[in-house]
C-alpha cells in the first residue's frame, strides 16, 4: 500500500463527487458551512485531546473459515462510509472543523494505519472516481453504496439498519453469516469489475458533537464496519461500536473523532481467532 494513500483520499474527497451519503445536521446549511474558516480559540493549542469513554456497546463477529484462508497478498478495494451522519448544535466554537468529510475521512486515516499494520502486503485501491474507480463509472458507485445500504442482511433488515446489532453488548463470536443472494451477487460484480478479492465497508458512522460532555465537550461515536471476501461472496467480519467521548481536558475534540475507534477495529484485525471463544 502507498504511504501517501490517506493523502490521496483526502484530495479526491474536495476533487471528486465522493461515494456514499453524507449528511451535515444542524449549525445551519450544510451544517459546518458558516465556521469553516473560523478561527479556533476552543481547541487545538494546549495539548492533545484527552477523552473518558463511557456508556460503551461493542458487537464484532467473524467468519472463522474465511478469516482463516485471507489472502495477505491480496487486493482490498476501500470504500468511504457509505452513510455518514455528522450532527451539532448550532451554537459550537469547536466544531469549525466538523463535518461529514471530515469525519469520513479521519476513519480512513486510522483505517489505513491498521491495514498496514495487519496485512503489510495487500495492496488497497481505493473505491473513487479517480482513483481505481474511473470517472465514467461514477454514477455507478453513487448507485452501488445505495443499493448496497437498502440491501438485505441480518435478521431479515437492510444492511444499513443498525437495529440488529444495538442489543448485542458485549457478544464475540464466531459465525458463519449467510449473506443473501442479492447482496452477494453485487460483492462478486464490485470485484469482477475491478479486479479485487476484498472489499472494507463502513456502511454507517454516526457522530454527534455535544457541547456539554466533559470538561470541554464531546461526542457519540456509532458506526457498522465491514470486511467481504467479494470473490466468493462472504462476510470476513463484522464489528459495531458506540460509546460516548468525553473530555477530561482543557483541549475540545475538534479533530480525530476516529481515534478510540481504532482501538476497538484492531481488535478485528490482531486477534488469532483459532484461539479465541466465541462468548
Amino acid at each position: 500500500m502507498k504511504i501517501y494513500s490517506t493523502l490521496l483520499f483526502l484530495a479526491l474527497l474536495f476533487l471528486t463527487s465522493c461515494a456514499g451519503l453524507r449528511d451535515n445536521v444542524g449549525g445551519g446549511a450544510g451544517g459546518d458551512s458558516g465556521m469553516m474558516d473560523t478561527p479556533c480559540e476552543e481547541c487545538g493549542k494546549r495539548g492533545d485531546i484527552e477523552l473518558k469513554i463511557i456508556d460503551e456497546t461493542f458487537y464484532r463477529e467473524w467468519n472463522q473459515d474465511a478469516y482463516s484462508r485471507i489472502d495477505s497478498n491480496a487486493v482490498v478495494g476501500v470504500f468511504p462510509a457509505l452513510k455518514v451522519n455528522a450532527n451539532r448544535p448550532k451554537v459550537c466554537k469547536f466544531c469549525h472543523s466538523f463535518s461529514a468529510d471530515a469525519v469520513d475521512f479521519d476513519l480512513a486515516r486510522i483505517e489505513d494505519s491498521l491495514f498496514v499494520k495487519a496485512f503489510p502486503k495487500m495492496n488497497r485501491e481505493l473505491m473513487l472516481p479517480g482513483s481505481k474507480v474511473p470517472e465514467a463509472d461514477s454514477s455507478y458507485i453513487d448507485s452501488l453504496s445505495v443499493r448496497l445500504l437498502a440491501s438485505q442482511f441480518a435478521d431479515d433488515a437492510e444492511l444499513g439498519n443498525l437495529a440488529p446489532w444495538i442489543d448485542r453488548e458485549g457478544i464475540e463470536q464466531a459465525y458463519a453469516r449467510e449473506v443473501p443472494a442479492k447482496l452477494k451477487n453485487m460483492l462478486n460484480e464490485v470485484a469482477s469489475r475491478y479486479g479485487l478479492r476484498y472489499l472494507s465497508i463502513p456502511v454507517m458512522v454516526n457522530v454527534t458533537m455535544d457541547t456539554d460532555l466533559g470538561k470541554s465537550g464531546g461526542y457519540v461515536w456509532e458506526i457498522l464496519w465491514t470486511l467481504w471476501d467479494a470473490r466468493y461472496g462472504e462476510l470476513v467480519f463484522l464489528t459495531y461500536s458506540k460509546f460516548t467521548a468525553a473530555t477530561t481536558s482543557r483541549v475540545a475534540p475538534e479533530k480525530e473523532w476516529s481515534t478510540p475507534f481504532a482501538a476497538r477495529l484492531w481488535k478485528m484485525f490482531s486477534v488469532d481467532f483459532s484461539k479465541l471463544e466465541s462468548h
